[in-house]
């Protein structure tokens, strides 16, 4: 029996599965990179600290909540930004929403 010759890594095809986790963690990272962003803002630019940060963080996590069970809907948050704020955001194509 001979001996069995590996596999070099840069010469393995992905697979689907390679794939799905590598825009697994693509958007898990973006999203981080948006919230340390969107954090040091609010903390440098707008005086949050610790309490107002943390409360923030706990209606960010209880709209979230909703967002699952199905209560919110994300395109209807973005429409009121727009509408209210004028804060146009893009869609996953990166396309205005205008």
């Amino acid at each position: 029996m001979g001996k069995k010759q590996k596999i070099n890594p840069n010469k393995r095809p992905v697979t689907e599965a390679d794939l799905r986790k590598a825009k697994r963690e693509a958007t898990s990272e973006a999203i981080n990179y948006a919230w340390a962003i969107m954090f040091s803002v609010l903390r440098d630019k707008f005086g949050y600290g610790p309490v107002r940060l943390q409360r923030m963080w706990n209606e960010v996590n209880n709209l979230s909540e909703s967002i699952t069970k199905g209560y919110v809907k994300v395109k209807d948050l973005m429409q009121t930004l727009d509408q209210e704020a004028g804060i146009v955001l893009v869609d996953k194509e990166g396309n205005t929403k205008n």
